[in-house]
């Protein structure tokens, strides 16, 4: 999961459209009128913020950073907008609420800022669900008193919540090896209600994992080739040098916004700890913006 930065998109037109159906909805008496309402097409206008919200993740799925030949885009709801389920079933963390919510966040239906990118089956697994942390303020409609919610869920939208995430191999994994910390928890039930281990992603993570296995593979070897002729023989320094190179290019490469898996190539080149990976890719990344 990649930070997606959303600060530059305001689309006035667009924002418009969401405000008029927000004051029609709020107007509707009984929560089933509005159930009613956000089921009919023509209400569900939050589509039309894909093709835009697909460019700002280069066309790749906000949570799991897959493109969509893995499942196709939707615009997911990140607060429910109809109604919220506990997750009793599928952890045991005991969450702010004690019953499920029949609901919903449907005043937030038509927020901007509550509208993510997701590929089907990441929205399919996260489904109705939005846990809060133990203790955490629970939203109530039309107040503001959402934005004071602490949720479990990772929320691609802010930098410091993607770093809850890393990869061992193509498994993701929780950074916070504590298993009672907070960050753990929440890492632990976002990589299960997203379906980030699902068979099709850690395929498909699989091809990227093992291209960038072998270039590094090759950078390392090149790498032993240059120190162990620098100055013995020139001509085979040279060619592992230009050879090192070119590893070394097409492993920051695989670091660039438009590539899938990103956080688990990163991951992986971590884990090496090997200090030519610091200087030769991860610094010229860095430099270049991709990480």
């Amino acid at each position: 999961m990649r930070y997606i930065n959303t600060t530059g998109y305001n689309p006035k037109a667009l924002k418009i459209e969401l405000q008029k159906k927000n004051v029609e909805i709020i107007s509707l008496s009984t929560i089933q009128e509005k159930k009613d309402f956000l089921d009919l097409a023509a209400n569900q206008i939050w589509t039309k913020h894909k093709a835009a919200f697909e460019k700002l993740s280069s066309n790749k799925c906000w949570f799991s950073e897959a493109y969509a030949t893995v499942s196709d885009f939707q615009i997911e709801h990140f607060r429910p907008k109809k109604k919220v389920q506990l997750i009793r079933n599928k952890d045991s963390y005991t969450e702010a609420r004690t019953v499920a919510n029949n609901e919903g966040y449907w005043w937030l239906s038509y927020e901007l800022d509550n509208f993510r990118l997701a590929g089907g089956k990441p929205n399919q697994f996260k489904g109705s669900y939005f846990p809060l942390q133990s203790g955490s303020r629970i939203g109530t409609p039309l107040n503001g008193s959402w934005k004071l919610e602490e949720p479990i869920f990772i929320d691609p939208c802010k930098k410091e919540d993607v770093e809850l995430i890393t990869y061992d191999g193509v498994e993701p994994k929780e950074a916070n090896p504590d298993i009672d910390s907070i960050e753990h928890v929440r890492a632990r039930i976002s990589i299960n209600l997203f379906g980030l281990k699902i068979n099709k992603l850690k395929n498909a993570r699989s091809k990227v994992f093992e291209i960038t296995k072998n270039f590094y593979n090759s950078a390392e070897l090149n790498w032993n080739a240059m120190n162990d002729n620098i100055g013995v023989n020139e001509n085979v320094y040279n060619l592992a040098k230009q050879n090192f190179d070119n590893n070394c290019s097409y492993l920051v490469y695989m670091l660039k916004p438009n590539k899938e898996f990103t956080r688990m190539v990163l991951a992986f080149l971590i884990a090496a700890n090997q200090p030519w990976v610091n200087i030769y890719v991860i610094d010229i990344a860095k430099e270049l913006k991709f990480i």
